[in-house]
């Protein structure tokens, strides 16, 4: 299974720590303007993780995720 082909509101296991997967947004970055990134909401701290577009062909277990 590939990055792309978790749907938005997934719960899956980065690295240990739980997250849900919010889809595809516009993200803005200081000093650079806005770009689409794909975006995890960590359960525990409601913090945000970001994987770039291109990171979408990767496979689920070369990116250590598990499906919840």
């Amino acid at each position: 299974m590939k990055l792309s082909d978790i749907k938005p509101g997934q719960k899956v296991s980065l690295n240990g720590i739980i997250a849900e997967y919010q889809g595809i947004p516009k993200v803005k970055i200081p000093t650079f303007g806005k770009v689409e990134k794909r975006v995890f909401r960590i359960d525990e701290t409601g913090d945000y993780l970001y994987y770039n577009l291109i990171d979408g062909s990767k496979t689920l277990k070369s990116e250590k995720i598990k499906l919840l």
